[in-house]
């Protein structure tokens, strides 16, 4: 993300209202977030990895994948995860007008809803690209849009390369911690695996998004294994 990208995401935060915009928590515990699925094989795949390592997480899906694979919205609702809105189409930001987000968000949300029986508010626009316009119409639909601290770039890493276990080797988390994976890529799971098996202490603090929202917002208990300021490594 650029530095102007990186201020005006800033400068955005501090001037709406708390949790209008949450790019990371402030209570205790990290969050793992995985984009642009559902996927037929890759999804399943991390569902297991994740049930493993007894990590809840959060999915935010496409809206027409999420259609075609309506059983693993089921899946991810009922073991325990967020699923959040992150449009239909996943459409190029700057070609996509206000209008049409918000029609996809709607068409999104109602399916997430249909399907798992749970309000969803919680909303990730795709490349974390949001005009002012944008922004305002989604305070209307009462969408928390959820942005991120930390990208591991999975997408970009080459199918089979060791990539992601170097990036999961040298990260050092931090309390309210937001991590952008991808669930359309095989490396979300390579990632939770090692976690797993490597940094179980690191597991034993991850909470899904409303977690970790609300626990700094309420001031609410959590977990004795999240409590702490700093997240520490193996």
């Amino acid at each position: 993300m650029s530095f102007f990208r990186q201020l005006a995401k800033r400068t955005l935060t501090a001037l709406l209202p708390r949790h209008a915009i949450v790019s990371r928590g402030a209570g205790p515990g990290i969050a793992l977030t995985f984009d642009d699925g559902p996927h037929p094989d890759h999804t399943p795949r991390l569902l297991d990895a994740l049930a493993d390592a007894g990590i809840t997480a959060t999915f935010f899906i496409v809206g027409e994948r999420g259609s075609e694979h309506r059983s693993l919205l089921q899946r991810i609702a009922y073991d325990g995860h967020n699923i959040g809105n992150h449009t239909w189409s996943h459409s190029e930001p700057r070609e996509t007008s206000a209008r049409q987000l918000i029609d996809e968000v709607r068409r999104t949300r109602d399916l997430i809803e249909d399907i798992t029986g749970r309000e969803c508010r919680l909303f990730r626009p795709p490349k974390g690209e949001l005009t002012l316009r944008k922004l305002l119409a989604l305070r209307q639909e009462r969408q928390t849009i959820v942005l991120w601290n930390h990208d591991t770039k999975d997408y970009r890493m080459p199918v089979g390369s060791d990539a992601i276990i170097d990036w999961c080797r040298d990260y050092r988390p931090w309390s309210g911690d937001i991590v952008l994976f991808h669930d359309n890529h095989p490396h979300a799971v390579s990632a939770v695996e090692y976690f797993a098996t490597q940094r179980p202490d690191l597991c034993e603090r991850c909470l899904t998004v409303s977690e970790l929202v609300n626990s700094s917002r309420s001031g609410r208990s959590v977990p004795q294994s999240v409590r702490g300021t700093l997240c520490t490594g193996s």
